[in-house]
């Protein structure tokens, strides 16, 4: 006589099938208090509340308040929760947004960092690069100026036509003279990542003197002032165009671009400063 047997059962050997699909329970909204989504408010630049679901990066909030502002002269950098006697507390990039209690969010905006000038002292910062080995290396930028005479030039991207036809080429091809006028190292800086850059680099084989380094994020291009918004290109932020002849972290010569041309940072105009002494001369 064969023994009774459950029709969902699996045989030796078989994994056994459930017999519906998981379900998920509903939540309970009888609570007036748990029908409301949690999400946390944020002062905007104009005064003005913005709601965000509880836990959003913070750098979220920023790029959205950002979006709204047109040719902006302060844009938003960041959130702060603020109370009244209390120092405020800044949210980073990938902080989750949250409020508490009697603890207000708000933004903060700042202004852009002026372009960097004559007699300027430029700030610290890192650019990268890989060694002959593939290996990412980082270069402080005072390691590289302090008490010698150097020359920037930036550009704003890798394999880009008027940088790779003209800007680049122009120092590889005048390096040696501008070396003789006294400068210790001639440095091409680009807001790209290093390994696209040490692709771009050889390109250049007849290439002996300027070295290249990436600023891969434009943080250190930001703190100077030169950065370039190519979003509308879909580049995201770029530098500008420009050289400069910095003697021991000051800057003596600044060519800076206005528009998208070549004409102010070349190779050549930096050549004919030096030569007229323009390095020697700072403002009052």
């Amino acid at each position: 006589m064969s023994s009774l047997r459950n029709d969902n059962s699996s045989s030796e050997g078989e994994m056994p099938c459930p017999e519906t699909k998981p379900k998920f329970r509903p939540l309970n909204c009888d609570d007036e208090d748990k029908k409301k989504f949690p999400y946390v408010e944020v002062c905007g630049p104009d005064k003005s509340s913005r709601r965000f679901a509880l836990g959003t990066r913070a750098s979220f909030a920023v790029d959205r308040f950002n979006k709204k502002l047109v040719d902006a002269v302060k844009p938003v950098v960041c959130v702060e929760a603020f109370k009244e006697g209390e120092d405020p507390i800044e949210f980073g990039p990938d902080a989750p947004l949250m409020s508490m209690c009697t603890w207000n969010l708000r933004v903060v905006q700042e202004a852009p960092f002026q372009p960097i000038g004559v007699g300027d002292k430029i700030p610290n910062g890192e650019l990268t690069y890989l060694d002959g080995c593939g290996k990412l290396q980082t270069h402080l930028i005072y390691d590289l100026v302090r008490e010698k005479r150097v020359v920037f030039f930036g550009v704003p991207g890798a394999f880009t036509p008027t940088c790779s036809l003209k800007h680049v080429p122009g120092f590889i091809e005048r390096a040696a003279e501008i070396l003789d006028r006294g400068i210790n190292e001639i440095v091409c800086i680009t807001v790209n990542d290093p390994f696209v850059v040490k692709e771009w680099e050889k390109t250049y084989p007849e290439n002996k003197h300027v070295r290249f380094l990436c600023d891969g994020s434009a943080i250190w291009t930001k703190k100077i002032g030169l950065e370039l918004d190519l979003y509308d290109r879909g580049m995201g932020v770029r530098s500008r165009r420009y050289s400069l002849m910095i003697c021991d972290t000051v800057v003596r010569i600044a060519n800076i671009e206005e528009g998208g041309g070549l004409e102010t940072s070349t190779a050549s105009r930096m050549l004919k400063d030096l030569n007229t002494g323009k390095d020697m001369v700072l403002p009052p």
